[in-house]
């Protein structure tokens, strides 16, 4: 998990643009209410996949617009250090 997937407005902005893509795809399927665990289930694969596939675009452009960024660092848990190479 790199340091962008633990800001808080980076959870917010991909738990939105996932539960909405999850929702307006199943929509035009014809699963309008959720009804039943194999209906959920089924939103929740969907709400996973548009939310990986949303993470990795974000985490794509930042490393194309700023490289160095500290965002892309990977998160080393508390009290560990970054060690240099």
């Amino acid at each position: 998990m790199s340091n962008l997937e633990r800001k808080w407005w980076f959870v917010a902005a991909m738990a939105g643009g996932s539960t909405f893509c999850s929702l307006l795809l199943l929509g035009m399927a014809g699963i309008g209410a959720l009804r039943g665990p194999a209906q959920w289930m089924l939103h929740f694969f969907c709400l996973i996949g548009f939310w990986r596939c949303f993470s990795f675009l974000a985490w794509f452009a930042v490393l194309l617009v700023a490289p160095s960024s500290p965002l892309l660092d990977r998160y080393q848990g508390p009290g560990r250090r970054r060690t240099a190479p």
